[in-house]
């Protein structure tokens, strides 16, 4: 419904209209939801994290490319709404820093430009007409334009050369500046030696020192311009390289959030971090090396012609013994780049030992294996040091072969220029032939530079491969338009298979089973039975299963990654913790929580009564690995992380395992205050942990084996009755011990 407002209550509406404090949020979901894109506040806010209230408009900007659209920020003044046409609706950007949605704009004759303006929280009915001056009272004119994208993004083309080439092609303004100013130095390597040759056959013949006082102001002039176009070249190229490593950068870690657990999991971390060590050699040789044997191929633009017009058969000449350099390289690239191939892949072994040697530095000294690993890595050392000194060797021969004729370039072209002078003296003078010879050494230059990067080329192109094999694994199955309904914790499996690599066991085999919301399930079984794979798949950490997995009827696979995973709080058996305070630790997957929200979080874990012996308490600075803490204590905090965010679904898998019985006994106390109004599943080994669960399932070789309480169980799974006995034997002989003592009677 549109409603027209006199200026004052317009006034009140929009200033009412800025209070939310999301609302540059809200009006960007607005428009997203217009173009069918389907997001909602609290996902930007967990792909975006911010200290700020209101996002700038940089983050707007790219939080709609993340979502697949477009945005452009432009600065347009009131009249120039109504040409927006088409483009709208648009969120223009309140002084405060807030946002309003710009639904319509039209030009009245009486009344002049009226504009269509909504609350971002308000209904989609609920328009304002208002005019220029009541607008210009909260607006200053940034407005920001969306649009649906659907060409692909930088970050869905696959990694390769031509991705790296489009990257450079982002600053094409800059770069066009560059090569402007490389363009006029060409004038500084031509001038230079046809000084020379004025010098010799003019100044020095004719005694001309007019001659020689204009060509010494030319000198001085030229050598002002050089410097300073040297200066603003290497300024611009400072700003271009600059800006491709950031979205290098940008788009690294990206890329490598967005892989599937399956590859983490086959793939060592040395490994990793060696192939993403490549990218900044690729790098280097995108800013450095390309870039800079372009700049310096653009002086033959004068340099040729200039060549050609002095004395066209030594230029020929010249342009023969490049064009061997060049066929000498081109055969060496292959091999090149196999023996550079084979040489990364030694030093991928050789890092991926060392990452190895240092994650587990705590078992080599307990095993006294230092030995074992020093012999294991001098073995790894020989065998990279082999495969470089392979490519260094390999390399030596095109520069051995090339040399020769770099140097006849100049030398050669000398000696000829001077036959020709002695058999005509009237082809060529004195003065031209020294002339020659230095444009021959400026030719020489930038060829051999040419001819030397399509050797870096074929090492760069090794790299290109290696990074491109972890940038083009397929990401991470996700729905951008999957389910986000609430969550209430009702969980389905129904004749789930799934197996972790081709040809394995099935880790899970026709798996079906009901947990209600809000009921608490236990899981065990023996190692191997598929109790961890039912929460990694309810995670979607996997998602080649077979059968189908239901949360509140809904498919799991239909679901936003994103809004299911929120859901879901997870307490592993060694739970990760990273560098930062305490209450960085537990806020970690909701950072606006007050603190208050944090000390419940520890109560509920049990965590508070150490977190207060500590000399600073919340704030007390957690080392590499919570090396300060122990077990236990990193377990506590871990719970307190999960039951932060009040999650729906629960999942405690082996959580108590690192807890001494004091601190399980204060979970366990805890734990049923955690399992109000969520559900929650606790895999462990000790049974007693399980005794309390409404059910209890038992997994055999990836089946489900029985499913029933505590009691039933004891009745009737010989698997569970087991096992029961085992961990509790030490009671029952307790018991039996005091019949013997005391009989019957005498007690």
């Amino acid at each position: 419904m549109q409603s027209e407002l006199t200026p004052t209550a317009a006034h009140s509406s929009l200033a009412d209209s800025l209070a939310p404090p999301s609302s540059t949020l809200l009006a960007l979901v607005a428009i997203a939801t217009r173009l069918g894109v389907d997001t909602s506040v609290d996902t930007l806010r967990r792909q975006f994290p911010s200290d700020d209230a209101e996002p700038d408009t940089a983050a707007v900007i790219a939080m709609a490319r993340d979502i697949g659209l477009e945005a452009r920020a432009l600065q347009l003044s009131f009249a120039e709404l109504p040409r927006l046409g088409k483009t709208l609706p648009a969120m223009l950007r309140a002084r405060n820093g807030g946002a309003l949605l710009l639904e319509g704009a039209h030009a009245d004759p009486m009344k002049g430009s009226i504009a269509l303006i909504r609350d971002p929280a308000a209904p989609a009915d609920e328009l304002m007409a208002i005019e220029e001056i009541q607008l210009a009272e909260v607006w200053e004119g940034e407005i920001i334009l969306i649009k649906r994208l659907h060409s692909r993004t930088d970050e869905q083309q696959p990694f390769g050369l031509r991705w790296l080439m489009g990257q450079v092609l982002h600053e094409r303004k800059l770069f066009s500046d560059i090569a402007a100013a490389a363009l006029a130095s060409t004038v500084f390597a031509v001038a230079p030696p046809f000084i020379v040759m004025i010098v010799l056959d003019r100044v020095l013949v004719n005694q001309s020192q007019a001659t020689l006082h204009v060509l010494t102001g030319a000198i001085l002039l030229m050598l002002v311009f050089e410097t300073v176009l040297g200066y603003l070249r290497r300024v611009l190229t400072q700003i271009a390289t600059t800006r491709i490593d950031g979205r290098i950068n940008l788009y690294l870690v990206e890329k490598l959030l967005k892989l599937p657990m399956d590859y983490f999991e086959r793939t060592p971390t040395g490994r990793t971090l060696g192939k993403l060590g490549e990218i900044w050699k690729i790098r280097q040789f995108l800013t450095g090396q390309l870039f800079g044997a372009f700049l310096e191929a653009v002086p033959l633009l004068g340099l040729i012609p200039a060549m050609l017009i002095l004395e066209w058969r030594l230029a020929l000449m010249a342009f023969v013994l490049a064009g061997c350099i060049f066929i000498i390289v081109m055969l060496f690239l292959k091999p090149i780049g196999r023996a550079y191939h084979r040489a990364v892949n030694a030093e991928q072994v050789k890092s991926s030992h060392l990452v190895e040697t240092i994650h587990g530095i705590r078992t080599i000294k307990s095993l006294a294996l230092e030995g074992r690993r020093r012999r294991e890595w001098d073995r790894h050392v020989a065998e990279a040091a082999a495969a470089r000194h392979a490519v260094g060797v390999l390399a030596n021969y095109p520069q051995t072969f090339t040399l020769p004729f770099e140097r006849l370039i100049y030398s050669g072209c000398l000696v000829v220029g001077a036959y020709i002078a002695l058999a005509s003296p009237d082809s060529i003078n004195p003065g031209a032939l020294v002339a020659f010879s230095m444009l021959s050494m400026r030719l020489a230059q930038p060829l051999v530079r040419i001819a030397q990067l399509q050797g870096d080329l074929a090492e760069v192109q090794g790299a290109i491969d290696e990074v491109a094999s972890i940038m083009n694994v397929p990401p991470e199955t996700t729905r951008s338009n999957g389910l986000r309904a609430p969550i209430k914790g009702e969980i389905s499996f129904s004749d789930v298979r799934f197996r972790y690599a081709p040809g394995a066991p099935y880790a899970l085999d026709e798996a079906t089973f009901t947990i209600p919301a809000g009921k608490v399930l236990g899981v065990m079984g023996r190692s191997g039975s598929g109790k961890t794979t039912i929460t990694r798949l309810l995670q979607r950490l996997h998602a080649n299963y077979e059968g189908m997995i239901k949360v509140d009827g809904m498919d799991l696979r239909e679901m936003d990654l994103t809004h299911m995973r929120t859901h879901i709080g997870v307490v592993l058996q060694e739970s990760f913790l990273f560098s930062g305070t305490i209450r960085d630790n537990i806020a970690m997957a909701r950072p606006e929580a007050s603190f208050l929200d944090v000390v419940r979080a520890a109560q509920l874990a049990g965590a508070e009564e150490f977190i207060e012996r500590l000399p600073r308490g919340y704030d007390t600075v957690l080392e590499e690995g919570a090396s300060n803490l122990s077990g236990g204590q990193r377990q506590r905090l871990a719970i307190a992380r999960a039951l932060l965010i009040d999650p729906p679904i629960l999942i405690l898998d082996e959580a108590t395992s690192a807890l001494d019985a004091e601190s399980e006994a204060i979970v366990n106390t805890n734990l049923k205050r955690m399992a109000r109004g969520r559900t929650v599943i606790t895999i462990s080994h000790r049974l007693s942990m399980l005794v309390e669960s409404d059910a209890i399932l038992v997994l055999e070789r990836g089946k489900v084996y029985d499913l029933g309480t505590h009691a039933e169980l004891l009745q009737r799974c010989d698997i569970y009755k087991h096992m029961w006995h085992q961990q509790n034997r030490h009671v029952e002989g307790a018991h039996e011990s005091d019949l013997l003592v005391f009989p019957r009677g005498k007690r």
